[in-house]
């Protein structure tokens, strides 16, 4: 910390503890969405997520800034947490081995058209997430927003996951529709 810089104070382990122990049930179930949302593209259940985000700071590896309220402290810790398996993920390459299977008279067997999206389709639909997702690193609220509506999460309950009122909902929503239609409109491919 150089000088002049005012230092950050953070809640200790025992003050995070005391916080969690206050969380109402609203409370608990918006944490639950959050991580429903932050766990889609992991292969951890969300309850595994938040139980993550509580045991790093309830260890002292995750720090809360006194001035960070507990629920968006914790959004951002599953949302690190998340970050860091996807990126570990991609890390670790796929050893994919087609195998024909063969019919009675040793020919490959046909297997009809499936009807689902492709495995390069489902791969480029991710990226794209991914990619959208990206254009708001810079605001967990709008990438909150983004990733609700991703998961077809719409109205009150999107506006919950964020707890925003309605106003600054609203203006949230439209800072990531026009943020969106710039990138689209610049040439750019989500």
């Amino acid at each position: 910390m150089s000088p002049g810089e005012p230092a950050v104070s953070h809640l200790s382990p025992a003050e995070i503890e005391a916080a969690i122990n206050q969380l109402s049930q609203a409370d608990f179930s918006r944490l639950r969405k959050l991580a429903g949302l932050r766990s889609r593209e992991l292969p951890i259940r969300a309850d595994d997520l938040l139980q993550e985000a509580f045991v790093r700071a309830l260890a002292g590896s995750r720090k809360c800034p006194r001035h960070v309220g507990i629920i968006r402290f914790f959004d951002g810790a599953m949302h690190s947490i998340a970050s860091d398996a996807v990126k570990a993920q991609n890390r670790r390459p796929t050893e994919l081995r087609l195998v024909p299977e063969r019919g009675e008279d040793d020919l490959p067997l046909l297997d009809p058209q499936d009807p689902r999206a492709s495995a390069e389709d489902e791969v480029a639909a991710a990226q794209s997430r991914r990619e959208i997702i990206a254009l708001f690193d810079d605001d967990l609220e709008a990438q909150t927003i983004v990733e609700g509506m991703i998961e077809g999460i719409e109205g009150e309950e999107l506006r919950s996951c964020t707890g925003l009122d309605k106003k600054a909902f609203a203006t949230k929503r439209r800072l990531v529709r026009r943020r969106i239609e710039k990138a689209f409109r610049e040439g750019r491919k989500p």
